[in-house]
């Protein structure tokens, strides 16, 4: 019986009420890249970057909540046992760390080499000793291919070859 009484008033409202049109902002989907570089006598070390990577779809900037990307770094030997070098560290934007850089000087190989003014999906991965550099290409929409470089020391680096994003 009371439900009888409100409903014409809450149906009033309702048609009453003003509904404006939203725009609905669509995130990117996260992605899991993986690269590996073999050491020799079946070693191996294995990259995973986990995120969601910003696209820049437009002139507007995207909010950065969200966005954040880390990486795992294991070791592999040539029994299968895995070591863990790097959990889920966080991994850095380099036009943000490093705006003034020349991005060619990195040495990335083919597309994942960025452009002197441009480092554009370059990324560094805090957690490293010596230095640790991914590349994900294309720079439009999702990435579908990583690079990874690695400074085992001073000066001494190792490079994988393109690895897949998922």
């Amino acid at each position: 019986m009371i439900s009888k009484v409100f409903a014409p008033i809450l149906l009033a409202g309702l048609a009453a009420g003003t509904v404006l049109p939203a725009t609905a902002q669509v995130l990117p989907k996260p992605i899991t890249c993986e690269a590996t570089i073999p050491l020799g006598q079946g070693t191996r070390l294995i990259y995973r970057l986990n995120g969601i990577v910003p696209n820049p779809t437009s002139d507007r900037p995207q909010n950065p909540i969200g966005t954040s990307i880390n990486m795992t770094v294991q070791r592999r030997d040539r029994v299968g046992n895995l070591q863990t070098l790097l959990n889920r560290v966080l991994v850095d934007n380099l036009e943000e760390i490093a705006p003034d850089a020349d991005y060619s000087k990195f040495p990335f190989t083919g597309v994942f080499r960025g452009q002197s003014n441009n480092g554009f999906r370059l990324y560094s991965v805090s957690g490293s000793t010596h230095g640790l550099y991914a590349s994900l290409r294309p720079t439009r929409g999702q990435p579908q291919q990583m690079q990874i470089v690695h400074y085992l020391s001073r000066g001494n680096f190792v490079r994988s070859t393109a690895g897949t994003c998922r």
